[in-house]
């Protein structure tokens, strides 16, 4: 389990009242008394695909922080409500201008140093893409390309550096 803090909510996100502290299953929890509404902490979620062709990986490059000019697959954060297959294949298409053909669940890590949602689950994904021209998407990455497995650019995030080491042992 990591060390993680949860944000620190002072007040309730339906009626302004002060949160109050209550001991609920061993645990403290924030609850608000006149709406009855307690407060579960919970982590994100997020998908990843991993395109393989020939001994190369497909990848892209971060235009912004965090690890803004370093690689990553092609991922990306789960919408309120989405599955992250269709996470994985929203990502895909936005950030490589292909389609998912076929996923198949390759494993799940638990982030420890993305500050945008501390402790999210990554699900990392074995994806045959469609083929087709590549494009970026220009708001958040700036390059493309198909990458040696053996010898990766500087890869960022830890999650995806965990998944490259994977495919390292494996090929």
């Amino acid at each position: 389990m990591l060390e993680i803090e949860p944000p620190k909510y002072k007040f309730c996100p339906f009626c302004g009242e002060r949160l109050q502290v209550r001991i609920e299953e061993e645990k403290e929890r924030k609850f608000c008394p006149p709406c009855e509404w307690t407060y579960y902490p919970h982590v994100g979620s997020a998908a990843g695909a991993v395109i393989i062709k020939e001994g190369k990986v497909l990848m892209v490059k971060r235009r912004r922080e965090p690890h803004k000019d370093t690689w990553m697959f092609p991922a990306g954060f789960a919408d309120f409500g989405e599955h992250p297959l269709e996470t994985v294949a929203r990502e895909v298409q936005e950030e490589t201008g292909l389609s998912v053909e076929k996923a198949n669940f390759l494993e799940v890590v638990q982030s420890k140093s993305d500050p945008r949602e501390p402790g999210h689950f990554v699900f990392f994904y074995e994806v045959v893409a469609s083929e087709g021209k590549l494009k970026t998407d220009e708001e958040e990455t700036q390059d493309i390309a198909w990458v040696d497995i053996k010898n990766p650019p500087e890869i960022g995030f830890e999650s995806h550096k965990q998944i490259m080491k994977t495919l390292q042992e494996r090929y």
